[in-house]
């Protein structure tokens, strides 16, 4: 990650290289995203309905699923197998 902008934006303006600054913040907020959607994060029935009871979670990039609604989709995909 780039720690002081300032500098950074010096340092492509003088190396003639300032076309690059729409590339890196795109890099930059792709980055964001990316490091958002990896973060740990845990999603209870109470937060999220749709769950129906239960919680997950997304840790390390790994989701452990212990809702109703996985459970009810265990089930469904026993009997129509």
């Amino acid at each position: 990650m780039i720690q002081d902008y300032k500098t950074f934006i010096a340092h492509l303006r003088r190396t003639g290289q300032l076309k690059l600054l729409p590339r890196v913040l795109r890099e930059l907020k792709v980055e964001a995203v990316r490091a958002k959607k990896l973060s740990p994060k845990k999603e209870a029935a109470k937060e999220h309905p749709a769950l129906i009871s239960g919680w997950r979670e997304i840790k390390n990039g790994v989701l452990t699923d212990h809702t109703g609604k996985q459970a009810l989709l265990d089930i469904y995909k026993n009997i129509a197998a």
